[in-house]
């Protein structure tokens, strides 16, 4: 019984009952005068536990909704930008057509149920060939076509053994936008569980690998 308590409290706790994330941003006000034409889907913006069957396979994989950090997601990537462009006197064109969330648990919620222990030490890094924007990961460019390939939505939150071999927990984050007409699409994927010193919630630090690795493209 303990153990399955264990299992709902953890289910919760990256579900849709998780409380908002407050990332402290720096002059934050400052960058409400950059305008972003947000043309994600709905869908995107909102929280989905994609199954709670241990035997689906998209059991363990979620969609982290804007609601789950203050600011959301697009609101940190107009600051970003805005970062970027002011002292140039100019601020850009900005379009954001996807800017998604995901989080897959499955490896580590499954090794709970079969008597594992949740919560504990998950394994390395993320594979060995790490990208550093803050925190390890993987980032690379992808596409449009690829990113609507998957025949189920819960997909887009997979990795594949070479990417993450000993299945840690980990956040996969998608965004395309476009600056100034050019439009770039990048995933990226972290790591659930940090490091405390690094002071910085995984949520959060998702978030920022993805809009960090984005505008070094531009």
């Amino acid at each position: 019984m303990k153990l399955i308590l264990v299992i709902l409290v953890a289910v919760l706790s990256v579900g849709c009952s998780a409380p908002t994330v407050m990332v402290n941003v720096s002059n934050l006000d400052k960058s409400s005068s950059l305008l972003v034409d947000d043309l994600r889907p709905e869908s995107e913006k909102e929280n989905k536990i994609f199954s709670l069957s241990i035997s689906s396979d998209a059991y363990g994989t979620y969609r982290r909704g804007d609601k789950l950090t203050n600011p959301n997601s697009v609101r940190l990537f107009q600051h970003k930008v805005y970062e970027k462009y002011a002292d140039g006197g100019i601020l850009p064109d900005v379009k954001v057509h996807h800017f998604v969330v995901y989080m897959n648990f499955k490896s580590e919620l499954r090794r709970g149920v079969a008597g594992g222990l949740l919560g504990g030490a998950i394994g390395t890094a993320i594979a060995s060939r790490t990208k550093k924007y803050g925190i390890d990961g993987i980032a690379r460019l992808t596409t449009e076509e690829k990113f609507n390939s998957f025949e189920k939505e819960y997909q887009r939150a997979l990795y594949s053994k070479e990417e993450n071999p000993d299945k840690v927990s980990v956040y996969r984050v998608y965004l395309d936008a476009s600056i100034d007409g050019k439009r770039t699409f990048v995933t990226t994927m972290t790591q659930a569980r940090l490091p405390k010193e690094l002071e910085k919630t995984p949520h959060a630090a998702a978030i920022e690998t993805a809009i960090s690795y984005f505008l070094d493209q531009y």
